[in-house]
Order: structure tokens, then sequence, then C-alpha cells
């Protein structure tokens, strides 16, 4: 049984039914087969690697220690509040917003597993959470889940806000990789790269008139990025492969 390839299509079907559930009125299912998909596939990763159940754990410490501050304090992300899940929040920090962290760090790492190896991976997996969150900001301020007290240049959200992302992110991932240097040179194929392309989905479905272009253009950027490495490896398996020379070589059966 191929485990990672079973994991990487669990976390595939969570957001595909994240996407897909809402459109027929039903959200907290949605949520939850996302939930639980992410966990089955933290689960059917474990014999690929064996901490990385750490990640999302640390996701989700790490994003919730910095939404208290930045909730209370107004750093690292700027000035901002919670307008919903009053009900279910952690210190005034919403828990789906800190289960979030986890399950979008765990989806990146994927995803920058086939991008790079080795330390460059600390920093490519924050620039997928930023571009990630670039969709995710302007569609969840539309729909009143939190607010801005100063607009921002991308879209009415502050540049703060992705400085914040990029903050939060590389602090979780230099903790992993420091706890599991092992996971830093481990690759996976683009099959790995699919759920982060649909963690976009249910941004997407959920998106109003305002906040559809950009959501539109992180994804379309998102694609640019599998495209382009697709590409690289193409081009690189094209310089690899053994060429001929153009030498003349006698013909051994040739008689003279």
């Amino acid at each position: 049984m191929n485990w990672t390839k079973t994991s990487i299509v669990l976390l595939t079907t969570g957001y595909i039914l994240n996407s897909i559930l809402p459109c027929t009125g039903v959200r907290g299912p949605a949520d939850l087969s996302l939930l639980v998909s992410f966990i089955l596939s933290v689960i059917f990763m474990l014999p690929f690697s064996k901490k990385i159940f750490l990640l999302p754990l640390l996701g989700s410490s790490i994003g919730f220690l910095f939404e208290y501050i930045g909730v209370n304090y107004g750093f690292p992300f700027g000035s901002y509040s919670y307008l919903r899940f009053e009900k279910f929040s952690f210190y005034g920090v919403p828990v789906p917003v800190i289960v979030a962290w986890g399950i979008y760090m765990y989806t990146c790492h994927l995803a920058s597993s086939y991008l790079i190896r080795g330390r460059g991976r600390i920093f490519v997996a924050p620039l997928l959470m930023v571009l990630l969150d670039m969709a995710i900001d302007p569609v969840m301020v539309e729909n009143g889940a939190w607010k801005w007290r100063e607009s921002g240049i991308w879209f009415g959200i502050p540049i703060t806000n992705f400085l914040g992302w990029y903050t939060v992110s590389i602090t979780t991932f230099c903790l992993y990789f420091i706890l599991s240097k092992e996971d830093m040179e481990r690759a996976f194929s683009w099959h790995a790269y699919i759920p982060y392309l649909l963690s976009f989905l249910p941004i997407l479905a959920s998106a109003g008139q305002n906040s559809f272009i950009p959501a539109c253009i992180s994804f379309i950027f998102a694609i640019a990025i599998l495209f382009w490495k697709s590409q690289q490896k193409t081009l690189k398996s094209l310089l690899l492969a053994p060429q001929d020379s153009g030498v003349l070589h006698p013909d051994p059966d040739r008689k003279t």
C-alpha cells in the first residue's frame, strides 16, 4: 500500500468536500469533513514521516500565540478584530482559525516538498502560506468573519498582515525542521502539490463580488508555480538525457 499517495488523496478529498458541501447549505459537515480528512492524512503519512504530526501541532500552537498577540496588541499582523465565532473562541482567538493554521501548514509543507529540497524549503513553504492568505483574507473580510481597522494595498488588506503570516509560518517551519531534520531532504511527486491547489477551492466558492478577483489572482499564481516547476523538471530531464555526439563510429560488420 502506498501510504503517501493515500494520505494525499485523503487531504485532496477533504478540500473537495469542503468546497462542495457549503453549496448545499451545510457548513458544519463541510468543515468536519476537512478536519477528518486532514487527521486521516496525517495518520497515513506517519509511516513515511514519523514526526509529521508535530508540524500541524506547531502550526496551530504558534498560530494561536501570534493571533492572541495580534488581537490584543496589533502585532505582527496589524490591528484587526474577529466578528464571528465568539462562542467558539479560546482567549479571543476562534478555534476554527487555530485549527486552520495547522491544516494549512501541513498542506503547504506537502506542496513545498515537491518544489524544493533542503533548507530552502524553510523559506518557500511560508511563501505558499502568504499566497494562500492573499486569497483567504479578502474573502473572509467580505464575508464578515473579521475586519481590519486600517485598509491596505491588497484589496483592503494591509501589507503587515502578510508579513505576519510569513513570520508565523517561517517560525513554525524552522522549529519543525529542527525537530525533524530528515524531513528536509524528503521529496514528493507533483501529486503533493494538488491539495495546495485545491485548498483555494473553498475560498473561491465562498468569495463575494469584491473578493473573487484577489482569490482568482492568487489561485492563478499557485497554478503558475506548478507549471513552472513541471517545465523546469522537463528541461532538466532533457539536458541530462544521453545525446548523440555526432561522431561516426565504424561498423564492425562492414568490409573494407
